[in-house]
């Protein structure tokens, strides 16, 4: 199926080539499997090696040849590398085709071909990630642990570190939209912020803690960090199964020894072409060329360069589920890619559904209607987020060890207790809500952090809500939007 969908896509790509631009070529061959790549892309490389830069083409033109090459790559892409040139020729594609000029007549057919290149990278992507190679450091057996902390580590090596961090729990993870609240400060006069969500599905303050004191070097810590939960992240009563299961890791027993993470250093030199884009996604995987220093991007390392760019672009074929199902992953048991594999096909997860800031936006809104049709309501009382019950013990010590850390890296703290809908909040509930609250607004009272309190802010209204629990995108934004505009939070200048 795999190989029809490609072939036909670039039969359609060489008759638009013909009838739009006017170019002729060869038909391409009914299979191009036991051909070699290089062999393919011979006369592109051709171009981009000369020693002068070719005459400009409109980008409507560019874009045709960019998801030629793309669709006919995929024909023979069976690596992850293979597939990385891939996802690098539709992103090539959809930057050309995107900038064709508004008053140009081909605009709106630009504008259709937009949505279906980003369908293919879509499954260019999932082909790549589902071929992902090993981790370059110790699993933490948590994939979606795993998958942040690589972002992040290559966003820190893209754009150095964040100005501002966010942690948390899966709350927080889709709870915070770091490029909302990018730019509603920069309309506020504090623009040029960077900021990275790293929630983590189940994260405690014990893991906060690890993440912050002993997960990263002192050189990858943000300015300011904002600490967005609840009260049951707190809860030193329960079983924090999240942290016990890290601490077993070999991920965890790495860093305990002094070994923290990090990502292999490129020895490669910047492409110096006319291209803006890099020439490797016209070069074969397997040629020498294509990993030799001082060349191009080679194949290794692209999929360190498409992690910051790459898109959600769900669709009938991959529904979205609850965030429940979607965000603890931990249970499925197997190996990373055999647990993403599995989450991908029976709850809708993807790894790449994370934009590049660490965000993952939930488009399903909650409607107690149809929610409790497929979901069980869980009362308080019965909840083991909440029973038993206690402010004093690891959490607490966690807490505490966060805030003499942060203290003396002179990192600001901010905690945020994120909304929770009114169907959540019921009696049991909304009681230790109240005094976590009270509790915070006394320890933020003696200078140790800013407090902010959103738990009943918006707990009428279900929209904002992808649960009763978890917030969906529209409610990150306006978390967003709100804490932009808290004056007490003291964002850093650039």
């Amino acid at each position: 199926m795999a190989n029809f969908y490609w072939k036909h896509s670039y039969t359609a790509l060489a008759a638009l080539l013909m009838g739009v631009t006017g170019c002729s070529f060869n038909s391409p061959p009914d299979t191009v499997a036991d051909q070699d790549l290089s062999s393919q892309t011979e006369s592109i490389l051709a171009v981009e090696n000369s020693p002068s830069c070719p005459p400009q083409v409109d980008p409507f033109t560019k874009a045709i040849d960019k998801a030629t090459g793309a669709a006919n790559l995929a024909q023979s892409a069976q690596s992850p590398q293979d597939w990385d040139l891939v996802v690098l020729g539709w992103i090539q594609a959809i930057e050309a085709m995107q900038s064709v000029p508004g008053d140009s007549p081909k605009r709106a057919f630009a504008q259709k071909k937009v949505a279906e290149y980003l369908r293919n990278l879509d499954v260019a992507q999932q082909k790549a990630t589902t071929k992902t190679s090993p981790l370059p450091f110790a699993s933490f057996d948590n994939p979606i642990f795993e998958e942040q902390l690589l972002l992040y580590l290559s966003y820190v090596a893209a754009v150095g570190p964040p100005d501002v961090l966010i942690v948390g729990s899966s709350r927080a993870l889709v709870g915070v939209d770091p490029q909302q609240l990018q730019q509603v400060l920069a309309r506020y006069g504090k623009g040029g912020l960077k900021i990275f969500n790293f929630g983590v599905n189940g994260a405690t303050a014990q893991v906060v803690d690890f993440q912050l004191r002993q997960l990263l070097k002192p050189e990858q810590l943000p300015r300011l960090v904002i600490w967005a939960d609840g009260v049951r992240a707190f809860n030193s009563g329960r079983t924090d199964k999240t942290y016990n299961s890290l601490a077993t890791s070999a991920g965890y027993q790495q860093v305990m020894a002094g070994n923290r993470p990090k990502l292999p250093e490129s020895t490669t030199k910047t492409p110096n072409t006319c291209e803006e884009i890099p020439a490797s996604i016209t070069q074969s995987p397997d040629s020498e060329k294509s990993t030799q220093p001082g060349n191009t991007i080679p194949a290794n390392d692209t999929a360190q360069r498409w992690r910051l760019t790459r898109v959600s672009f769900e669709t009938s074929s991959n529904p979205v589920s609850t965030p429940e199902t979607r965000l603890l992953l931990t249970q499925l048991g197997g190996s990373q890619p055999q647990r993403l594999a599995l989450a991908r096909n029976t709850t809708g997860y993807s790894a790449i559904a994370m934009d590049a800031n660490g965000f993952l936006p939930m488009d399903s809104k909650f409607d107690p209607k149809t929610y409790y049709q497929q979901n069980p309501r869980v009362a308080g009382r019965y909840d083991a987020d909440y029973q038993p019950f206690s402010f004093a013990g690891p959490q607490a010590v966690a807490l505490n060890s966060i805030q003499a850390f942060l203290a003396q890296q002179q990192i600001p703290l901010v905690i945020v207790n994120l909304p929770l809908s009114d169907d959540y909040l019921d009696g049991v509930r909304l009681t230790r809500e109240r005094q976590f609250r009270q509790r915070m607004q006394q320890k933020a009272a003696q200078n140790e952090f800013v407090f902010v309190d959103l738990a009943e802010q918006w707990k009428n209204q279900n929209q904002y809500f992808a649960d009763p629990s978890h917030l969906n995108r529209y409610g990150a934004a306006a978390v967003a939007s709100f804490l932009a505009d808290k004056s007490e939070i003291p964002w850093s200048q650039r």
